[in-house]
């Protein structure tokens, strides 16, 4: 790392310390990490053993699974009303915008047949 102009008389041998977590550092990403795990485990979801980014819950009967991918969270839900719960749960937590239904994830198209 380059020290900033007008720094530059302290040295070579300095380490610089961040004083704020910025977007796009690694320490960012786990901090982000860690607090989505603990807001989903306080709604009672699980973590898939294989894929840390695949949550589930089971909650008055009805099936809810979320699939993370940095910011984004796509949700399946049993019913409308669980589908309801969930964004209102994260919503207390997160400000979240809703995109409605999901057509397409990871090239593949999605259609429903209710």
């Amino acid at each position: 790392m380059e020290q900033p102009k007008g720094f530059e008389k302290g040295g070579d041998d300095h380490v610089w310390k961040l004083q704020k977590i910025l977007y796009g550092t690694m320490q960012r990403a786990h901090d982000w990490t860690e607090n989505l795990d603990k807001t989903f485990e306080g709604h009672g979801f699980y973590e898939l053993c294989t894929d840390p980014q695949i949550r589930s819950r089971i909650y008055n009967n009805e099936l809810t699974v979320t699939f993370t991918w940095t910011y984004n969270i796509l949700g399946a839900f049993s019913t409308i009303e669980g589908e309801h719960l969930v964004k209102s749960q994260l919503g207390s937590s997160y400000k979240i915008k809703d995109l409605g239904k999901a057509k397409l994830i990871l090239g593949m198209h999605i259609d429903r047949n209710p």
